[in-house]
């Protein structure tokens, strides 16, 4: 219990502003509700998708093997163990859901929202909820009993990256598509499921580069983690253009009307932002052998694409009720600065009081590599 509680100086000054700042989101949802809660469900999903994204790369990790693993197993863990703050965090999500949900009042003229009633029902929706984070966290404690059995954690981690699959799929489009219930897509959940373990990634590559010794890391094996970032940005990428692809294609008012606020609108502009810097700056650097060997390049992309994430999850939440074009609020900053200060916070804890033999195997992972290459 102690380890949850902030000793450092940069943990209580973490705290302090995450706490004000909610304080300061709080006062703000009181003269404008569902903005408010917009900028609180993008800053949400963000941060529950770090931690639930580290720990689907940590069951990676568990079936693939490999010395990049143990490098930035810490970080990894470190943020999975803040899912338990998420559990909590989405409790006003559900609370005030019928200032934030369309679907909470059914108009009787919409028969299409009238044949999904039977799933999108506020009880029925609370329960989805409190499925997947007490999927979630069961995995997570499941995972951390077997960190020294090799065996056991693979047999928990193949079925928890079934889980991690079908509850993204689930959850985003409980969390997100039912913003505009009318917005159908198949790709979303994967598009979602595969951004998650991308910002897992690179938090930890940020958390390894920035070490005091990073530069006792070898350079074969940040070579592994770029090569892994870069798989991880062309994937998502590709299921975000096949998403667009397939609407474009079939030119469907109801899916166009999601579309149509965030590129003929002023959000375009947010939309070249996650073009540049989520996908064609990351490609082209981490194509450089050269760059992903050296720490500094490869920080700076995975602190790139941690930001150009929190911008995607605000891309995907608010343009539908900003449709007049880009607006920014006071909540969007609190929102991301509240929140995202607890988490660091838990975060920082739990990385300083982690004790793995993490450099111990990393090494010895590698030996075998080289013996086995």
């Amino acid at each position: 219990m102690t380890a949850w509680l902030p000793r450092t100086r940069s943990e209580w000054i973490a705290l302090i502003v995450g706490v004000a700042a909610l304080i300061a989101c709080g006062l703000l949802g009181t003269r404008a509700p569902q903005q408010t809660l917009l900028s609180y469900l993008f800053t949400f999903f963000f941060f529950t998708g770090l931690s639930f994204g580290s720990l689907a790369l940590l069951m990676v990790h568990a079936l693939t093997g490999g010395a990049w693993g143990w490098y930035i197993r810490a970080p990894l863990l470190a943020a999975a163990r803040v899912l338990p703050l998420m559990g909590l965090a989405v409790i006003p999500l559900l609370v005030c859901m019928g200032a934030l949900y369309p679907w909470t009042t059914l108009q009787p003229h919409d028969a299409q929202l009238h044949a999904q009633s039977w799933y999108l029902a506020d009880t029925f929706f609370v329960i989805r909820t409190i499925v997947y984070f007490a999927l979630w966290l069961g995995g997570l404690f499941a995972f951390q009993r077997t960190l020294d059995d090799p065996v056991r954690l693979r047999r928990i981690a193949a079925p928890g990256l079934i889980v991690f699959a079908l509850t993204t799929l689930v959850g985003s489009t409980d969390w997100i598509l039912s913003l505009t219930p009318h917005w159908h897509s198949s790709v979303f959940g994967m598009m979602v499921g595969t951004g998650w373990i991308l910002i897992g990634c690179a938090l930890a590559v940020l958390c390894a580069c920035l070490r005091e010794d990073a530069d006792a890391h070898p350079p074969h094996v940040l070579h592994d983690l770029g090569n892994l970032l870069l798989a991880l940005v062309l994937a998502w990428a590709y299921l975000v253009f096949m998403q667009y692809l397939t609407v474009w294609i079939a030119d469907l008012p109801d899916e166009n009307g999601w579309y149509i606020p965030r590129t003929l609108t002023s959000w375009r502009y947010l939309a070249w932002f996650l073009i540049a810097f989520h996908f064609v700056i990351p490609f082209f650097v981490l194509l450089s052998r050269e760059a992903k060997r050296r720490r500094g390049w490869l920080g700076t992309i995975a602190a790139m694409l941690l930001v150009a994430d929190l911008a995607d999850a605000f891309w995907l939440v608010v343009p539908s009720f900003r449709a007049q074009g880009f607006l920014l609020r006071w909540s969007d900053l609190c929102a991301p600065l509240g929140l995202g200060a607890l988490w660091l916070c838990i975060f920082l804890s739990q990385l300083r009081v982690i004790r793995l033999p993490i450099v111990a195997r990393a090494q010895a992972t590698t030996e075998m590599e080289r013996s086995h290459g």
